[in-house]
């Protein structure tokens, strides 16, 4: 009977304790929390516009010769329509194509094809965030000697969420009863 006002103390110590742990804000349940952040940035090139070279014209340098000369096929030269096709630049920033109809020695019909691939920059930065500290029991034990005798004593560790720990011991051999706080200084 001489132990029971200090089990009394010891139980109504940790119902004050746990009356503390139960006021802290709840943690989340998941064991491990990842956030991640993607940053997209598109690069807009700027438009292109096509603007054709001078092409230099022979204004009738040369001195006339006679010829026979077929005016006919000339003149169907002169009226029928040719299609062009010309790439200017086809490669992995943009495809450049002009279709040109020419007719009676100029163009009659210019269709520019633009097709611009911008560039994106993915960024995908992971952050791993530790899980949140659980209650836990551990069961252990404590040996010692002091000068007159030798200890041997079992030992219930309890840590709480916020990182306080408590101990309780029985010294076996002797009949002691060792009661015991612990706080985390840093983390």
């Amino acid at each position: 009977m001489k132990l029971a006002p200090y089990l009394i103390i010891f139980f109504l110590l940790m119902i004050i304790f746990w009356q503390m742990e139960c006021n802290q804000p709840k943690d989340c349940t998941n064991d491990q929390v990842v956030i991640y952040d993607t940053v997209v940035d598109t690069i807009v090139l700027p438009s292109i516009v096509y603007v054709p070279k001078p092409v230099y014209r022979d204004t009738g340098s040369t001195q006339w010769r006679r010829f026979p000369v077929d005016t006919f096929q000339i003149l169907s030269n002169y009226f029928a329509r040719f299609a062009y096709c010309d790439t200017i630049q086809f490669d992995s920033n943009a495809i450049i194509i002009i279709n040109d109809t020419i007719s009676q020695n100029r163009i009659t019909f210019r269709k520019p094809q633009i097709t611009l691939f911008p560039k994106s920059i993915h960024e995908t930065s992971f952050i791993e965030v530790s899980s949140p500290i659980r209650r836990s029991l551990s069961l252990g034990f404590i040996i010692g000697r002091n000068p007159n005798q030798f200890s041997f004593a079992p030992s219930l560790i309890y840590q709480s969420r916020v990182r306080s720990s408590f101990i309780f011991s029985y010294d076996v051999l002797s009949g002691d009863v060792y009661i015991g706080i612990y706080w985390k200084l840093w983390r």
